[in-house]
Order: structure tokens, then C-alpha cells, then sequence
């Protein structure tokens, strides 16, 4: 079974899409073999040529790239027609502007195929809201030629003006994560409260607001990640004088990642609109017992962690409701516990052998 993936950025380029179609490719190759996988994306770096290679035993085709509002972004898509023809099942994880631009001229193509749309976020609230109305019929022709539309999360469909339209096609298959290859246990909260954020250094996260939250609170906040913000916060940290218990690490690995994770009590992730359509990062949070602060978003980022029962879910925008959310865990000990024993409940959940096995009962 031929495979094509086609996505804004993969493996090694970090954010929740990225992982979770890692997770999907590797993941089909372990329970079929015989599959021929191939990933379309741009390059996440600035590159003048288009590079092919193997990579975690898939083909994996990075085109050309330029750089526009610091996203790496591709226009021309040579040998894609070819790549679409060859293909048994072709899988277009949605928003890729361009390349749905491309896509478009191929629908004689695509609805001869097993053609599925992964919809990973509605652009309404977004900084992509902008193109919306002229965007949308666009979109509409690709969902009509789909067999089907997987969403990954109810919310997702439930707040999206257009998918409504297509009920019919309609497959709700929630994100993943790799679980941990050692034994986490619940965690107790002992000494001074520990609080992690990882992520893209971007405004929609809503960091302000965490460190804003954080003020006047005997804490300990690492934020794990890069991006265009990171000045910005820089100045903020300092600006509250909080530079010795709020740290900025830009430039982590995954084995150091890890560590920041076992050494954290909670997770926030205080994103202020949709761009944040589930925050997969809640996932390794749950995944090391972490409880989880997030916000009430028209999106599947309350759908991960829930509220009363993994943590807290508090209006976005609101540093107020994010202190007091903080406070709680302080002042009880006992809840936090709790919390952190369903943490691992929850993320049992989500696991990528689960994903995979949904997508391939989709692609057979």
C-alpha cells in the first residue's frame, strides 16, 4: 500500500502536528510493514533546492522554501501530480495553504483515491482568520473529492462553520503521543511549586499571562522553546522582577526535555485563542502525572485535559483566574494528588498505537 502524508512541516521541525504525523508514519510501519510511505512538506528552513531523503524509514520530499513572517512556505510543488497518482491512499493534513492551493488543480485525481483530510484546526479566531471567506470555497471543493475528514476532537467539529456540511465524512480521531519506555508514578507535592510550559515562544500562547500569574507567587517557572517572542518575554521577566524563579530555555533536547518534565508539579498552557487547536503537549504533561492548567478555548484544548478531574480549565486572556488556578494546587496538597493520578488515567487515552489503528481501519 502506497502512502503519501502531506504536510506544512515534518521530523526534524518541532510542534504538535509534526510530532503526531511522526508518530503516525513510524507507527504504520511497525504494524504494516509492506506500506511505501511518502511525506510531502515544505523545507522548515530556508532552502534555494528541493531535498529528498529517507528518514525513519519513510521518503521524505522538503521543496523549496522562503521565508514570510518567519514561516518557511513553498509554492511550487514539482512531481506532485506524479506523487498523487502513485499513491493508494493520499492523507492531507489541513491548514497547508499552499500546497490545498496545489491540490486543487488535481481533484480529477484525488477523487479517484482513497483521499483523507486530517483537520487539525478551524482558521476562525486565528491569525489566519483574515483570508477566511476567500479561503473557504477553496477548502469546500477539497472536502467535497475527501472520502473522509478525520477531526481530532469534538469540539473541533462542533465549532467549525463549514464541516457541519459534511457530517457524513466525519471521523473523530484525537492526537497521540509516544508513551514513556519507564514507569511513571503519581506524583505528591512537596516543597516549592514547579510549573512548565513547552511550546513555541509565540503570541497566541499567552506566556504574558503566565508571567503575569506568577508575580507574586513562590514559584519555580521553566519555559521550555523558541520563536519570535522570546525577547519580548525576556523584557517582561525582567520587568517583574522575576528573573531568578522564571527561566526562558531556548535550546533544549529531548533528553534534557524529559528531564524538565519529571522535575515539574503542573503544566500551564495559557493559549489566548483557537491557533491553539489541542495542544499535543498536554499529552506529555499527562503522560508524567502532571496536572494541567488550560484554557476554555473553542477548540480541543479543553477536550485533553479536563477540568475538576486533570486540572483546571480557566478563561483565556485572564492572569487573575490563572493565579488563582495556581494557588489551589498550592493549598491543596490532596487534590493535587489526585490530579496527578488521573493525569496518567487520562493519557492512556491517547496513545499512538490507538491513532494508528484508527487510521489504517480509514486507509485499508
Amino acid at each position: 500500500m502506497k502512502i503519501l502524508q502531506t504536510i506544512k512541516y515534518f521530523e526534524p521541525s518541532k510542534g504538535g502536528m509534526e510530532s503526531v504525523v511522526k508518530n503516525l508514519v513510524v507507527g504504520i510501519k511497525r504494524n504494516k510493514y509492506d506500506s511505501d510511505i511518502t511525506v510531502i512538506c515544505n523545507n522548515h528552513e530556508k532552502s534555494s533546492k528541493t531535498i529528498k531523503e529517507k528518514l525513519l524509514n519513510v521518503n521524505v520530499v522538503r521543496y523549496k522554501s522562503f521565508f514570510y513572517k518567519s514561516q518557511p512556505i513553498s509554492l511550487l510543488f514539482k512531481g506532485l501530480n506524479k506523487h498523487l497518482r502513485d499513491s493508494d491512499v493520499i492523507n492531507h493534513h489541513y491548514p497547508f495553504p499552499t500546497m490545498e492551493l496545489a491540490l486543487l488543480k488535481h481533484l480529477k485525481i484525488l477523487k479517484k483515491k482513497n483521499f483523507i483530510i486530517t483537520w487539525h484546526a478551524n482558521i476562525e479566531n486565528s491569525r489566519w482568520s483574515w483570508i477566511e471567506k476567500f479561503y473557504n470555497p477553496i477548502i469546500k471543493q477539497l472536502l467535497n473529492s475527501a472520502t473522509k475528514i478525520v477531526v481530532t476532537s469534538p469540539q473541533l467539529f462542533e465549532y467549525s462553520p463549514i464541516l457541519k456540511y459534511y457530517r457524513h465524512k466525519i471521523e473523530i480521531i484525537p492526537l497521540s503521543y509516544e508513551p514513556q519506555n519507564e514507569f511513571i508514578y503519581p506524583k505528591t507535592l512537596n516543597g516549592q511549586l514547579k510549573i512548565l510550559f513547552v511550546g513555541k515562544l509565540r503570541e497566541y500562547k499567552g506566556l504574558k499571562y503566565l508571567i503575569e500569574a506568577t508575580r507574586n507567587l513562590d514559584v519555580i517557572v521553566d519555559i521550555v522553546g523558541n520563536g519570535e517572542q522570546e525577547q519580548e518575554l525576556r523584557g517582561l521577566i525582567k520587568a517583574t522582577n522575576q528573573e531568578e524563579k522564571v527561566k526562558l530555555h531556548t535550546d533544549v533536547n529531548d533528553v534534557e526535555l524529559k528531564k524538565y518534565y519529571k522535575n515539574a508539579h503542573i503544566f500551564v498552557l495559557p493559549s489566548i485563542n483557537e491557533a491553539e487547536a489541542f495542544g499535543v503537549v498536554q499529552l506529555e504533561a499527562l503522560s508524567y502525572a502532571l496536572p494541567v492548567i488550560n484554557t476554555n478555548l473553542k477548540s480541543g484544548v479543553p477536550y485533553v485535559s479536563l477540568n475538576n478531574i486533570t486540572g483546571f480549565t480557566i478563561a483565556p486572556l485572564n492572569s487573575t483566574e490563572l493565579q488563582k488556578a495556581i494557588i489551589k494546587f498550592i493549598d491543596n496538597p490532596t487534590l493535587y494528588a489526585d490530579f496527578s493520578r488521573n493525569a496518567l488515567e487520562r493519557a492512556k487515552e491517547f496513545t499512538t498505537e490507538k491513532m494508528v489503528k484508527k487510521y489504517l481501519s480509514l486507509y485499508v
